[in-house]
């Protein structure tokens, strides 16, 4: 008792002298920080939400490609037979009177052909779509982080918790002990006193008694510390041996900069960007009214050899065949400038705007809702975390009194004014009551912590 009201003292005392940087220190022990810290790294869903965003920025950097020149390069070869009409100018011969050419002539050509060139594309103007586009991502990404960092949180809260409920045991089993200890020395006076004729046998067996009962509460604080470690080495990835080497006295939790709303809550923030991403959504889908302009160019390549060409049923001639070992077009030059102006689309730049503006909606009537629910959540946290301020300070109250009952309860057994049912009372009270102490310090650190998380603060204070 002396040595826990000492620490309160120094604990006040440090706060005075040097404020918020003792507090910051004794809100999550250092050794759980690092376990916390593994246990991101250890989380499944954690390492998905990642993936995720992961998977955005690639999408965002894949839309800002769009601005940068398109480069392809083409080889084909191929062999072409046709058969079709010719109309060329009739070119009249007075000297034959004849006219070369009249009327349609029909042909048949065959041919091989190469073609190899390089052709570039780059849009120059898209209405404002890749960079609204991208934008709408970049913001989507912020959105995936948030609830990364939301998601951390929680497991950053159930690890403390879990941990908490470990030193509880611990604690536990230190007051268990203490009364074994003051139990067996009773009984040795006890049994000192049957041989002397001053005790009956029924006060042996009292002691015997509550001597078994505390050893049976030890082996189920055993098994519960056992199960409890496992469950923080599936969560976190440390090893047992270093979970059993982390140990920590249970104090209360004092933050003395109270949160005053849910601003920082990282879920807000990240229905923040969603709103922000779709309002750059809407802007891109809006410009798909305006058309596409874009700028090309290409240098090729071009060969048509071994080509046979056959005019069929020429006056006089006949058939006239005529071939080419090869005709080149080296180097064929493109330039220019297209527009692309998808004018009617069936309603579905209209329906696409439409549905961006209902995921709007959503996305706002989220947030407001969120904002009320987390809002009435801290209030009933401050509430809670007050009350159980309260409580450890009565229970500290009860300490001092069951401690003092219990030594006096001792006396008075040693001096026979007592009988043995009394003085196990009084050691059951004591339990009881000290039992009944700890048990608010973990309500009361659980109600702080659950006040950290509601206000968004918990992942700042545990990377701090």
């Amino acid at each position: 008792m002396v040595s826990k009201n000492r620490s309160w003292f120094f604990l006040a005392l440090a706060v005075v002298l040097f404020g918020d940087s003792v507090l910051a220190q004794e809100i999550i022990d250092p050794q759980i920080k690092g376990v916390i810290q593994q246990s991101f790294h250890n989380n499944n869903t954690l390492k998905l939400k990642s993936l995720d965003v992961d998977k955005s920025v690639l999408e965002a950097e894949g839309v800002r490609s769009n601005k940068l020149p398109h480069v392809s390069a083409t080889g084909v070869y191929g062999y072409m037979n046709a058969t079709g009409g010719l109309d060329l100018p009739t070119l009249d011969i007075p000297i034959l009177n004849m006219a070369l050419f009249e009327g349609v002539s029909d042909f048949k050509m065959s041919s091989q052909f190469l073609r190899a060139g390089v052709s570039v594309r780059q849009a120059i103007f898209t209405g404002l779509q890749i960079p609204n586009g991208e934008k709408a991502l970049q913001e989507k990404t912020n959105a995936q982080r948030l609830l990364v960092d939301a998601s951390k949180e929680t497991i950053a809260k159930e690890v403390i918790t879990s941990f908490d409920q470990v030193m509880l045991l611990g604690q536990v089993d230190k007051l268990i002990v203490d009364s074994e200890k003051r139990l067996l020395k009773e009984q040795l006076k006890v049994n000192k006193a049957i041989d002397n004729g001053l005790a009956i046998p029924y006060d042996r067996d009292k002691l015997k008694l509550a001597i078994l009962e505390l050893e049976e509460k030890k082996i189920e604080l055993q098994g519960n510390r056992i199960l409890l470690l496992e469950k923080i080495r599936q969560d976190t990835g440390v090893s047992l041996a270093e979970l059993e080497q982390i140990v920590y006295e249970l104090l209360p939790i004092l933050i003395d900069d109270m949160p005053l709303d849910v601003s920082e809550r990282a879920e807000l923030k990240a229905l923040d960007a969603s709103g922000k991403a779709y309002e750059y959504l809407y802007k891109k889908e809006q410009g798909s009214y305006l058309p596409t302009v874009f700028a090309f160019g290409s240098a090729s390549y071009f060969n048509m050899f071994n080509s046979n060409l056959t005019l069929k049923d020429k006056p006089l001639v006949g058939d006239i065949d005529m071939k080419s070992n090869s005709l080149k077009l080296r180097p064929n030059l493109l330039l220019g400038v297209g527009v692309k102006w998808d004018i009617f689309t069936g309603g579905e730049r209209k329906n696409k705007i439409q549905q961006v503006r209902i995921e709007q909606l959503i996305n706002d009537t989220k947030k407001n809702e969120a904002e009320e629910k987390l809002s009435l959540l801290l209030s009933k946290n401050k509430i809670q975390y007050d009350t159980n301020n309260q409580k450890i300070k009565v229970g500290d109250q009860q300490l001092k009194v069951a401690e003092n009952n219990l030594d006096i309860a001792s006396r008075q057994y040693a001096a026979g004014l007592i009988d043995i049912t009394e003085f196990l009372a009084s050691e059951n009270d004591w339990y009881k009551v000290n039992l009944a102490y700890y048990s608010n310090v973990i309500q009361q650190r659980s109600a702080a912590i659950e006040l950290l998380h509601t206000s968004g603060r918990l992942l700042y204070t545990i990377n701090n």
